[in-house]
C-alpha cells in the first residue's frame, strides 16, 4: 500500500529522471502544493494522495482507504489543483496534475470526471511500486 509520501516520492524520482528539477517535495506533515518541478518548457504543480494513511498509528495504516475517504481526497486535490489553475503562478508555463495510487477504486472515481479533467488540463499521474503512467 502507497501512502502519499511514497507517492511523492516516486513521482520526484521519475520527474527528475525525465528531465525536471525538483523544486518542493512535501510531506504530509506539510501544507502546501505537494511536488512542484520545472523543466525548460513546463512548471508543474503536482497533488499527491495515497492509497493508506501515512500515521502507522492511524487505524487506516496498512488499510486501503474506503469509497467515501477516496472521493474526499481526490476532492481535496481538485480544490488545489483549481487554485493553482487560477492563480498561475508561472503564468503561461503553469502546469497541474494529480498523482494517485493506481487502484480499482481511484479509477473509478477519476473515470466519472475524466473528460473535465482532460479539459482543463489536469494531468493524472497514476502510480505503482515499479511504474507511473500518465493521463
Amino acid at each position: 500500500m502507497l501512502t502519499e509520501n511514497d507517492i511523492v516520492e516516486k513521482l520526484a524520482d521519475y520527474l527528475k529522471t525525465n528531465g525536471y528539477v525538483i523544486e518542493q517535495k512535501l510531506t504530509t506533515n506539510q501544507t502546501g502544493i505537494d511536488l512542484i518541478a520545472e523543466n525548460n518548457s513546463e512548471k508543474l504543480y503536482i497533488e499527491a494522495k495515497g492509497e493508506t494513511s501515512s500515521l502507522k498509528t492511524s487505524n487506516r495504516y496498512g488499510k486501503p482507504f474506503n469509497r467515501n475517504q477516496v472521493k474526499s481526497h481526490i476532492g481535496v486535490a481538485l480544490l488545489a489543483t483549481m487554485r493553482v489553475i487560477t492563480s498561475k503562478p508561472a503564468g503561461n508555463r503553469t502546469k497541474v496534475g494529480i498523482a494517485l495510487p493506481d487502484n480499482e477504486e481511484q479509477r473509478r472515481v477519476i473515470s466519472q470526471i475524466i473528460d473535465a479533467l482532460k479539459q482543463l488540463e489536469i494531468k493524472i499521474y497514476w502510480v505503482t511500486n515499479d511504474t507511473i503512467t500518465i493521463e
